[in-house]
């Protein structure tokens, strides 16, 4: 037989017996829908996550002392002679950190101010927006510049372009006055709306305004080359501080890259957990229509029968079968993604999946509409044509 003789003998099928047709696309409609709702959530969480860890700049090593004693401190001086005995280390900044904060006028706004130098774009991964990162020029000198980030900028003059514009800063319970030579991608914003109200501003200013070359700094970022294993490189700054350093106190090394594959690794595991949890409910509703196509099949042996002694063949018998079943599983599947979708877009667009979910998940819905009819398709089709017909 045709395929399209098929079809249209499917849908017949399907049309004589209206609840039962209803209540199975119901139930593949309510286990697709769940099943694109979580998705969508799994997939979005997994999305920001990596854009906020991206947009944070994190990675690298990350060199400090712990419990320091009475030894050599972990300078900026020696941080740049590290940087060149060890051949691993492609980029590297130190960095001092001090609370204050951030005046405009009449506002004014808690702060984290990050010394930083002129290494400050190959250590951390910044998204400029306006202006430029500090110079070797300022940072040698100290200059009195700052490098802020969009949302601050937001919150004093409502633009983000406020390259040229000064602003008070107090550190350390000094004030004194700063010109912005940038602005960049606010990274604590990145945490989201609840995090980011309690995270401070993070300010970047020259290393010199915060601390002297000879003191200890907070840490040291290190950036590795490409052709070198991080945890190589981790040995070779912990002999070299030991050693030549004769650094007072416990070298740590932290793996930033590490930690940031290692969260990157159990947000992908949380995705797919996600996706389990909402196959099983597909699976639920496939067993439902399992048990509906098996009962088809028992309650129209006899027109099987029929059908058989008028000359169709097993495999037309079987073809029909699946068809209705994939076609019953397809329009629920429809049905239920449509519905999802319009919840989705009304609720958070955001969480809108891209085409290519919906694509797979529909095809993952007619071969599951495939399997559940095999079984009822084949008992069909082993039917003697005799024996049908007189059931």
């Amino acid at each position: 037989m045709k395929v399209r003789d098929l079809l249209g003998l499917a849908a017949h099928n399907l049309l004589a017996s209206p609840l039962r047709s209803i209540l199975c696309m119901l139930s593949v409609a309510v286990g697709t829908g769940a099943l694109l709702l979580i998705a969508a959530l799994g997939l979005f969480g997994q999305r920001q996550i990596g854009t906020a860890l991206q947009t944070m700049g994190i990675g690298g090593l990350s060199v400090y002392l712990e419990e320091r004693d009475g030894g050599a401190a972990l300078s900026a001086a020696l941080a740049d002679d590290l940087a060149d005995a060890v051949a691993g280390i492609d980029a590297l900044m130190p960095v001092k950190a001090k609370t204050g904060s951030v005046r405009s006028g009449y506002e004014a706004v808690n702060a984290v101010f990050l010394g930083a130098d002129e290494r400050l774009g190959a250590v951390m991964r910044l998204e400029v927006l306006y202006g430029a990162l500090f110079s070797a020029a300022q940072a040698a000198e100290a200059k009195p510049v700052v490098v802020v980030g969009d949302g601050l900028a937001q919150t004093f003059f409502g633009r983000t372009n406020i390259v040229g514009r000064r602003l008070r800063l107090r550190i350390g319970g000094r004030d004194g006055y700063y010109t912005v030579c940038g602005v960049v991608r606010e990274q604590t914003a990145a945490l989201g709306g609840a995090l980011s109200a309690l995270a401070p501003h993070l300010v970047y200013v020259p290393y010199g305004c915060l601390a002297t070359r000879q003191e200890n700094a907070d840490q040291v970022l290190v950036q590795c080359a490409a052709q070198f294993e991080p945890d190589t490189v981790s040995e070779q700054i912990t002999r070299y501080l030991y050693g030549y350093g004769q650094v007072g106190g416990t070298v740590r090394v932290q793996n930033i890259s590490g930690m940031v594959d290692a969260v990157q690794d159990l947000t992908r595991m949380g995705a797919a957990l996600f996706l389990a949890v909402g196959a099983v409910t597909l699976c639920v509703a496939l067993i439902g229509v399992l048990c509906s196509m098996l009962s088809a099949a028992y309650e129209k042996t006899g027109e099987i029968g029929i059908f058989l002694a008028l000359g169709a063949q097993p495999r037309d018998v079987r073809r029909l079968f699946l068809l209705q079943s994939v076609l019953l599983c397809l329009t629920g599947g429809v049905c239920g993604m449509a519905a999802a979708g319009a919840l989705l877009h009304w609720g958070a667009a955001l969480l809108l999946p891209g085409w290519r979910l919906s694509a797979v998940l529909l095809g993952v819905t007619a071969l599951c509409g495939a399997a559940a009819g095999w079984l009822p398709a084949q008992r069909a089709a082993r039917l003697d044509p005799i024996d049908a017909m007189r059931k």
